[in-house]
């Protein structure tokens, strides 16, 4: 799929399988091209930048033969669809070897909006996706969207507008923010405010700054909260430095050094009018609409309806888990779980139980790199795959239990910066379970049909109901009783009903 926006081009390959997947981004080129560049809207697009379009779409078709990539979408957006001579542009991009179309602006946000609210829990708020030409918002409510504009608000073209020279002052950023905001505030819809999701290279970019910035301990994108303050101050440095100077700062690309002091004025001036201290940064935004209206085809609009349980079962399908026993597993630490929480021993969080559950199928997805150590691999992959629509918070809590699955239960270390307190204490006690089961299919043979928990005083007894001969499994779940007395305050029996 290609992305033929106004600052960057770019070509993301999927591979999957149909139906239910599994599905995975496997391959990544982008080459900025500047569409928009010296061109204010509706005035053509220079004859250098229809050069550089060509060149870009001829390397990305002869990518695509190469690759041997069986189908292309390729879209072209605000730069292109705005311009006098789009169509001219279109031709030379089409003739390069890269089939395109040009979408309407309503195409564009739905994309967007497909995009985030596949990748995101979000079920009323706004979504946002800035690029170098336009910025869409939508509005989402009940997970559907209900309104929706493009504004040509994008960094390159507010660079061009506010920003030409190679200083910019407080004036400029002054100028900018109220321009956006009498902008956003011609939609009434916008200022009804809630929760923000957004899209786009710029606001991966500012989330990468305000992650260096703050010395954040994941590098993970997807799902961060970028504040208002931290944005606030992000512009100030930008303000402070000469655009040249600018590819200094930590996590800010050379070749968006330029644009990116636009790019965060128009997103603090969406926050002020929005009325929101921060934004939940997506890290699907168009690419991914697309890809969903082909992968989910034909359902429209192209929405998963569990984006979370979803992401967990297509990650442990692209890690290639052994799921009868992963299932299993999970099963039984939930059974254990509810158990428990009837007699009292825990309040019985159904995010907990989400969460336990997830670690449980994505226990052994570290295998694919190799079995020993594994635990230390999966903790690895799941706090770097992205999951979709989990918090940082949540993203550490099953990364934590997959890696206390077997050996030692680790403390989070530097990772403790994302957790809320009692967290650890949560962490142990979710472990011992996922470790009591894991042991109770020591021979993967899912022998155990059930477990009933009973209580007497500080014993807590695990009665088996099991069809043959699981001897071996009690005796090797026995091996965790320590663990489960450290975390609950309780002796461990473990019985055959």
């Amino acid at each position: 799929m290609a992305d033929l926006g106004s600052n960057t081009f770019r070509l993301v390959v999927f591979e999957y399988t149909l139906p239910d997947g599994p599905f995975r981004l496997v391959d990544e080129i982008r080459e900025v091209v500047r569409l928009a560049e010296g061109t204010p809207p509706g005035a053509p697009i220079s004859d250098a930048a229809i050069a550089r379009a060509s060149r870009v779409a001829r390397l990305f078709a002869g990518f695509c033969r190469n690759s041997n990539i069986d189908e292309i979408r390729a879209v072209a957006t605000s730069a292109i669809r705005d311009a006098p001579n789009g169509a001219e542009v279109l031709a030379a991009i089409t003739d390069g070897g890269l089939p395109a179309r040009i979408i309407s602006g309503d195409e564009e946000a739905r994309y967007g909006y497909v995009g985030a609210i596949n990748g995101t829990t979000l079920c009323d708020g706004l979504i946002a996706e800035l690029g170098g030409g336009s910025i869409q918002v939508g509005r989402v409510s009940d997970r559907l969207l209900t309104e929706s504009v493009s504004q040509p608000l994008g960094a390159v073209r507010m660079t061009d507008a506010f920003m030409p020279g190679p200083v910019a002052t407080r004036d400029d950023v002054l100028r900018l923010r109220r321009h956006a905001l009498d902008v956003f505030r011609r939609d009434p819809w916008i200022t009804d405010g809630g929760r923000i999701v957004a899209m786009g290279g710029a606001l991966r970019t500012l989330a990468t700054m305000a992650q260096k910035a703050s010395d954040y301990p994941l590098g993970e994108v997807h799902g961060y909260h970028l504040t208002r303050d931290a944005l606030g101050e992000m512009i100030d440095r930008m303000v402070a430095l000469p655009a040249r100077e600018r590819k200094r700062i930590p996590g800010l690309k050379a070749d968006r050094a330029d644009i990116m002091l636009a790019g965060a004025v128009v997103v603090d001036a969406l926050m002020h009018a929005a009325d929101v201290d921060r934004i939940e940064i997506c890290a699907q935004g168009l690419r991914w609409g697309v890809f969903w209206e082909a992968f989910l085809a034909p359902e429209d609009p192209p929405i998963i309806q569990d984006v979370r349980a979803t992401s967990v079962r297509d990650l442990a399908q692209v890690y290639g888990y052994d799921r009868p026993h992963a299932e299993q597993v999970a099963r039984l630490a939930v059974e254990m779980f509810d158990g428990l929480g009837r007699l009292g021993l825990h309040d019985a969080d159904p995010r907990e139980r989400e969460w336990l559950h997830a670690a449980g199928i994505l226990h052994d997805v570290g295998t694919l790199v190799d079995y020993n150590d594994h635990h230390k691999h999966g903790h690895y992959l799941v706090l770097n795959a992205g999951l979709a629509g989990f918090r940082h918070r949540e993203l550490v809590l099953i990364a934590q239990l997959v890696r206390g699955h077997r050996k030692s239960v680790q403390s989070p270390g530097n990772l403790s910066r994302v957790l809320k307190r009692g967290d650890e204490d949560r962490i142990l006690r979710l472990a011992a379970l996922l470790r009591i089961a894991e042991q109770f299919e020591v021979g993967r043979e899912r022998a155990i049909e059930g477990i009933d928990c009973e209580r007497s005083g500080d014993l807590v007894t695990l009665h088996v109901r099991a069809e043959g001969d699981v001897d071996v499994a009690i005796w090797s779940a026995e091996q965790e009783a320590q663990v489960f007395e450290r975390a609950t305050g309780h002796r461990l029996a473990i019985r055959s009903a």
